[in-house]
């Protein structure tokens, strides 16, 4: 095989895999609490957790993709059990396959009083799963739960280190392997909701730019393709 198609191939496999992710974010940037993913790309020749070509690490594929936990623009909604969290902090579900966490703040009482989130699943308090009986619900900015003026429970917020390994469960749900940190530092708004924190324009012009280079590392792959053709069947007519 021509080793001179190596650097364009690893450049549009790293290509397809930025626009991937670029289009993945702009796709949410209506998804409340969603948090873009940042893509690291593993540059260094013999360290890159890439696949290896005649035994030399030579493409420098996605590392790694963790979220941008910068804050999103806050927006008013006006619903009680809407929550904008302004801080690191995030909520806490109990769901079947054990904590998440979260920030998108569109909470749900169900039928059974309980306090839940978009997905259905138990939200977190102080004292466990929260049940708020009927009545005007209130929530401090410290997440003080109080129901006709008489404290219910206190939102669960909980802050993930710097540096700490998370993973995504669809668009709004992180796992977290190790310990998460009690949060002290977030304030909760009620009545509001966090956009993403996706900046679409930006975005978009990025996008455009890596599909353009996308299509001219493709030229050139072709245009090696077919010197390599053209050698071999020269080749072949002086053999």
């Amino acid at each position: 095989m021509n080793r001179g198609i190596y650097p364009p191939l690893a450049g549009a496999i790293t290509l397809e895999q930025r626009m991937d992710v670029l289009s993945h974010n702009i796709g949410n940037v209506h998804t409340t609490g969603f948090k873009k993913d940042k893509p690291v790309f593993a540059t260094i020749l013999g360290q890159t957790s890439g696949p290896s070509v005649a035994g030399i690490d030579l493409f420098p594929l996605m590392d790694a993709l963790p979220p941008d936990r910068s804050q999103g623009t806050l927006y008013q909604t006006g619903e009680p059990l809407d929550v904008g969290l302004e801080g690191n902090g995030f909520l806490v579900a109990q769901t079947p396959d054990g904590l998440r966490y979260f920030r998108g703040g569109k909470l749900y009482r169900n039928a059974n009083g309980n306090l839940v989130a978009h997905t259905g699943d138990p939200l977190m308090g102080k004292k466990g799963p929260i049940t708020l009986p009927s009545g005007e619900v209130v929530i401090g900015s410290d997440g003080t739960l109080r129901v006709n003026n008489k404290v219910v429970d206190k939102l669960r917020l909980d802050t993930i280190p710097d540096g700490q390994e998370t993973a995504k469960v669809g668009n709004l749900f992180w796992t977290v392997p190790d310990q998460v940190v009690a949060d002290k530092q977030t304030t909760v708004h009620q009545g509001m909701l966090e956009q993403s924190n996706v900046n679409p324009a930006l975005d978009m012009v990025e996008l455009i730019k890596v599909t353009r280079e996308y299509e001219q590392m493709q030229k050139a792959i072709k245009a090696m393709d077919e010197l390599a053709a053209q050698a071999i069947q020269a080749g072949r007519v002086q053999g």
